[in-house]
């Protein structure tokens, strides 16, 4: 009991610190109102590509699941890549194949199109991989210029 009490303040504190550090969200979002899927997917490939990516492919997110007619039309997975960057993470960590290339997923609605992707640097936290946080940092800047670009 006595060891639990001193434990305690510790305990808390580390709570407390863990709440006040911001941590790094799942996912990076940009909504882009009154535009179609495909004016959306143009603009963000001339978004990649100006940021040193090279577009890989894009298809329906049930893509070779279901018969090509029967397709959701109106989500799309947008697959994109450095592959010097590339490189050069999966020599750091192999985990890194998991997440490459990157991807962003389309999805319109009535309002606009949401694109949304997975947060690198969100990852690297869930993998407590301090040594790739600074690259997986950097490739969230990257991916947020990428998507401010395209919502222009």
């Amino acid at each position: 009991m006595r060891v639990l009490l001193k434990a305690l303040p510790v305990l808390l504190l580390s709570f407390f610190i863990g709440l006040a550090q911001a941590a790094e969200p799942a996912l990076l979002t940009r909504f882009v109102p009154d535009r179609s899927l495909d004016e959306v997917s143009d603009t963000l490939k001339q978004a990649i590509t100006s940021h040193n990516f090279t577009f890989v492919r894009e298809q329906a997110i049930d893509s070779r699941l279901v018969p090509v007619d029967w397709e959701a039309k109106s989500v799309r997975i947008v697959y994109f890549c450095n592959f010097n960057m590339m490189d050069a993470a999966l020599q750091r960590d192999l985990r890194t194949a998991q997440i490459m290339p990157c991807r962003v997923t389309l999805i319109e609605g009535r309002q606009g199109v949401e694109m949304v992707a997975v947060n690198p640097a969100w990852v690297s936290e869930q993998w407590n991989a301090p040594g790739l946080q600074p690259h997986c940092l950097q490739l969230k800047r990257d991916y947020l210029a990428i998507l401010e670009e395209a919502a222009l």
